[in-house]
């Protein structure tokens, strides 16, 4: 599954890339949201203003040098799993981690960021998945049940439908970003109410 979604992301453009990370970034802000209102530390903020110049970004130039200064910020408001006692951490890192690599990108774009930034979003939802369903690491068929699991299916086929949609975009402007953001859906892709904070 996820060997064909990345060679459906090598294949988009750099402004589609960046987009795509854009996407990917919005739909994981909620777990970090969260993970900021249940410990009282982060920034929010500088999250969401990740989130703003990754689309500005896929409109036209790219912000290599506020996506610099904006990758100093997230440092300082990534959290750290050892320094956090909720459950929510490791969820809050994946979505600083997919952050990180697509401010990367806007820099040097490699498109191994965008890759990395997808690959957060699925591993995130993996991990949900594991704790969700309570899969003890050693049965026989633990990959199948995880990869079964609705919310990683869903995440699966939410990144191969923005791809499909981004590769039939070749300029955007804001209505095309708005109707992506709206077939983006809304809310976390993991179910928060079952993670404890």
């Amino acid at each position: 599954m996820a060997e064909h979604i990345h060679a459906q992301i090598i294949s988009l453009s750099d402004n589609q890339k960046v987009v795509f990370a854009g996407l990917v970034c919005e739909r994981l802000y909620p777990q970090y949201e969260a993970f900021c209102e249940a410990a009282k530390w982060g920034s929010p903020a500088v999250y969401e203003r990740g989130i703003e110049l990754l689309y500005n970004s896929g409109l036209g130039v790219f912000h290599s040098q506020e996506a610099a200064s904006l990758l100093e910020k997230l440092a300082f408001v990534t959290p750290a799993l050892s320094d956090f006692a909720s459950s929510l951490t490791p969820f809050a890192l994946d979505a600083c981690i997919a952050l990180e690599e697509a401010l990367r990108f806007l820099i040097d774009k490699q498109e191994s960021h965008i890759l990395h930034c997808a690959t957060a979003a699925t591993d995130s939802v993996d991990a949900f998945a594991q704790e969700h369903q309570d899969l003890d690491p050693n049965r026989r068929d633990f990959e199948a049940a995880v990869a079964a699991n609705t919310y990683l299916q869903a995440e699966v086929a939410r990144q191969h439908r923005l791809t499909e949609a981004l590769l039939s975009i070749h300029e955007f402007d804001a209505t095309s970003i708005h109707q992506l953001r709206r077939l983006n859906g809304s809310g976390s892709i993991i179910d928060l109410a079952r993670v404890s904070a």
